[in-house]
């Protein structure tokens, strides 16, 4: 099963106005990368290299779950790719892929943990877009249409995402 959601009917969750800071900051230390429409970004389970920031384009993101359930949505300008897998050093959770050419500004792991080490309040402002793709994943379920959800079905819709 697939759900989706596309660029229209969400905002990117790290678009560079809805974060002031942090977007452009890792923008200008970023390595500029072009990819072509087709090009996987990287793959769920694969160790984090550090954050895109995708300044033109769009990408699809989709995570294959345990239970054969697929979920994706697509994120346009502004959106940072792989945050929350760089900065806890975890397996990405997501496949990116880019739906149309896109461009990215690529930065390394260790030059965003030596951002964030730097400043403090980016730390503030990285939690802030972990925070919205948490919104995401309660908008997700409310949508299911289950308002006493059980805490396996909002665990299952978190691990999603």
């Amino acid at each position: 099963m697939v759900s989706s959601q596309s660029v229209d009917q969400l905002q990117p969750a790290s678009a560079l106005d809805s974060h002031s800071e942090l977007a452009p900051a890792l923008q200008q230390m970023g390595t500029a990368v072009v990819s072509p429409r087709g090009t996987l970004v990287f793959q769920q389970g694969q160790q984090p290299t550090g954050v895109f920031v995708l300044l033109k384009g769009k990408v699809r993101l989709a995570r294959d779950c345990s239970d054969g359930h697929r979920t994706q949505r697509t994120v346009g300008r502004g959106h940072i790719l792989g945050l929350l897998a760089t900065v806890s050093d975890q397996p990405y959770l997501k496949t990116a892929e880019a739906v149309e050419d896109s461009e990215f500004a690529f930065v390394d792991r260790n030059l965003v943990m030596s951002l964030l080490n730097r400043r403090p309040d980016f730390w503030l402002q990285a939690v802030a877009v972990v925070q919205d793709e948490l919104k995401l994943i309660r908008k997700r379920v409310k949508r299911a249409g289950d308002p006493g959800a059980s805490s396996s079905t909002i665990a299952r819709v978190s691990s999603e995402n």
